[in-house]
């Protein structure tokens, strides 16, 4: 096995690229389309993004798994602090997707496989986060119970907390109704831009996100919900005193219009403007 810090981008491409092929065999199996929507330029994404995106895909790929009836996977690796993440924690993260869609092609009795590309050493995270939100997108596609806005409240309840704790406390932005997912897209692209701009301050490179697709579905919301995750927690780890988000902190739950997605994401870009 690899050190860590042996692993390049490439290797991570060349699985990802092996998990996008296992998928899109799940979800002819199960006999959906393929989600062809463009998701713009992330040329210039780090391995912390790549890696928030690939737990997104282990969280969408457990779900499928329930769903089917297939044994759960199991991730037992340390989570690094988001700032230290490397592309060999990203490399982890990818390989227990592709166990956990194993499972998937053993329930539905799929046969088929996908052969592993050949490693190309100049491949970036841009290149690797371009393939994950694709697998992502045909995850979504197969799932009979598609990721809510409940689920992505949870993830923009989690970057608030960390925001928070950085000493960014707000009111909570007024409730609008009749909010849909292209309002909580808009939003949370505009708190990416934001916190993008308060990494720049601590000598970081600012990254793109991904462009909002004509017809936005919570499953896009989700997707972009843990990249702004990504670089909250990174802003937090590079904070200095800032106090921790504990993994047993009581979070939010309950069923979940758009309107709160919508409410929370202008709240944290709120606490975002004041770091």
């Amino acid at each position: 096995m690899m050190k860590v810090e042996d692993i390049r981008p490439g290797h991570c491409l060349a699985h990802a690229q092996r998990l996008l092929g296992d998928v899109a065999l799940v979800r002819d199996e199960l006999g959906r389309s393929e989600d062809a929507r463009p998701f713009g330029d992330v040329g210039n994404a780090k391995p912390r993004d790549c890696y928030f995106e690939a737990l997104a895909a282990w969280n969408k790929a457990a779900r499928l798994a329930a769903e089917v009836g297939a044994p759960a996977a199991r991730f037992v690796e340390t989570t690094p602090a988001a700032k230290d993440i490397q592309p060999g924690h990203v490399l982890h993260v990818i390989d227990a997707v592709i166990d956990q869609i194993a499972q998937i092609k053993a329930r539905l009795r799929i046969g088929d496989t996908t052969g592993e590309p050949a490693v190309d050493t100049e491949r970036t995270p841009g290149d690797v986060l371009g393939v994950l939100i694709r697998v992502n997108r045909q995850i979504s596609r197969s799932l009979e119970r598609p990721f809510a806005p409940s689920d992505c409240y949870h993830v923009v309840a989690l970057a608030s907390a960390y925001a928070t704790r950085m000493g960014a406390a707000v009111e909570l932005a007024p409730f609008e109704r009749g909010r849909q997912p292209r309002h909580c897209f808009e939003h949370l692209l505009a708190c990416h831009q934001a916190v993008s701009a308060a990494l720049v301050k601590h000598g970081q490179q600012a990254t793109s996100a991904p462009s909002a697709p004509a017809d936005v579905l919570p499953g896009d919301v989700y997707d972009l919900a843990n990249l702004v995750l990504a670089e909250v927690a990174c802003l937090h780890s590079l904070a200095k005193d800032a106090a921790p988000v504990q993994a047993y902190e009581l979070a939010p739950s309950g069923y979940r219009l758009p309107a709160h997605v919508d409410q929370l994401a202008r709240t944290l870009h709120a606490q975002l403007g004041k770091l």
